[in-house]
């Protein structure tokens, strides 16, 4: 079981209700649970006060929140509050390489910076496998033995935070996937441009089938996709700059608690 038990709170600000803030042994146990959990960035730090310390809590704060941005927290974790919670959580969030990944019914481009957009949480890793298995299913059903896998393509940074051309994509929750391609450029992820839901190379059936393993498996937030025939059929919503690829948010799953106090 996930265990995390501090005296007081750690990161920004200052004691509250007499609880003593930025303990030694505390910031050392939160940094530590951080490094376990992936963000080993942080493995350096001392104290709590340090920029780069608070910035990686409120990261994982805006994750646990379901925010495509990491600026939501406080930085702060105080004491049995829902920051510390999460951290002591079964299920906190992992963070995690997905550049280069394949998986059953999804394959990552890998043309995109690393740095960029090579990384996510373990959350969106588990839901994503979910969709493959579930849209590879529904090929075998429907006997469509050359149909793609789902293209992914850019999640977010090394360290989170600002991922160059996203407005989002900084907590490991978002997920871009290029667009199916109709034989013969099922092995292809080309960039069909502005209305490129309307080339003829879009692998329409394919299309579909993604959306609605998407959509059954990963729990989205949101689905961003400009094409009008799958927005009619709620399967996505138009957002600019959406013709030629999904965007996908994923939303935290139930908190599973482990011991905090």
């Amino acid at each position: 079981m996930a265990t995390l038990l501090l005296g007081g709170s750690v990161g920004a600000g200052v004691r509250h209700a007499g609880r003593p803030h930025n303990q030694p042994e505390d910031v050392a146990k939160v940094r530590d649970r951080l490094v376990e959990l992936g963000f080993d960035w942080v493995r350096t730090i001392v104290r709590g006060d340090e920029r780069e310390f608070i910035r990686t809590i409120k990261l994982f704060q805006s994750t646990c929140a379901g925010s495509g941005t990491a600026d939501g927290g406080d930085g702060r974790v105080d004491f049995c509050g829902n920051t510390h919670r999460w951290l002591a959580a079964e299920n906190a969030p992992q963070w995690k390489e997905i550049f280069g990944f394949i998986g059953t019914g999804w394959q990552s481009t890998a043309d995109f910076r690393k740095d960029n957009g090579g990384y996510c949480t373990n959350w969106l890793l588990s839901v994503l496998g979910d969709a493959g298995f579930q849209y590879q299913a529904f090929c075998i059903l429907n006997r469509a033995p050359d149909y793609p896998p789902m293209w992914v393509r850019e999640c977010s940074p090394v360290r989170g935070g600002d991922a160059a051309g996203h407005a989002s994509h900084e907590t490991g929750l978002d997920v871009d996937m290029r667009l199916p391609l109709l034989p013969p450029n099922t092995h292809l992820w080309t960039d069909l441009g502005s209305r490129g839901y309307a080339d003829p190379r879009f692998h329409r059936s394919a299309a579909r089938y993604q959306l609605l393993a998407i959509n059954s498996s990963m729990n989205p937030q949101l689905v961003y996709f400009n094409d009008p025939e799958f927005i009619r059929d709620r399967l996505c919503r138009n957002y600019r700059n959406h013709d030629q690829h999904y965007h996908i948010r994923i939303r935290p799953p139930a908190r599973v608690e482990g011991t905090y106090r």
